[in-house]
């Protein structure tokens, strides 16, 4: 099954959570994405903040508050593109305005993000590439459709 994210364009994030290691992003329709992996935030300036960039002092008078980074870069600007590679499993969302959240798959034996768009969530894969699921209710079995 080929990532179909087309549901997610037009779309902005509305939410972005950090809670122990898990990344929630959440989109303007319920949809999101959780990552316990590195991701990034980039304009055309270079990168704006990191995971890895959270609750940082860098010699700033308070922590990077990352959360609050990406906020207040997007905003409520609308998702233009998103696609992944293949080969890695990383994921990339475009915005308008030459910004882009990057959610990257550093290990060969982990998973590296989960995004659930309606009834389907994807999940990167240790290695590279992702697999996909539906998601019928909580009550059902899950069954595998790669």
């Amino acid at each position: 099954m080929k990532l179909d994210a087309t549901p997610l364009i037009g779309q902005a994030i509305t939410s972005v959570d950090k809670k122990d290691f898990s990344w929630f992003f959440v989109f303007d329709n319920g949809d999101q994405i959780v990552t316990e992996s590195p991701w990034r935030l980039v304009t055309d300036q270079g990168i704006v903040v990191t995971s890895e960039d959270h609750e940082q002092s860098f010699g700033l008078p308070l922590p990077v508050d990352a959360t609050e980074s990406v906020k207040a870069t997007l905003g409520s600007t609308p998702i233009t593109d998103i696609h992944d590679d293949t080969k890695t499993g990383d994921l990339f969302i475009r915005f308008s305005g030459g910004r882009h959240l990057q959610f990257l798959q550093l290990s060969s034996g982990y998973e590296g993000w989960r995004l659930r768009i309606g009834d389907c969530e994807f999940i990167c894969k240790g290695g590279g590439g992702y697999t996909s699921f539906p998601r019928q209710n909580t009550n059902s079995s899950v069954h595998r459709i790669t």
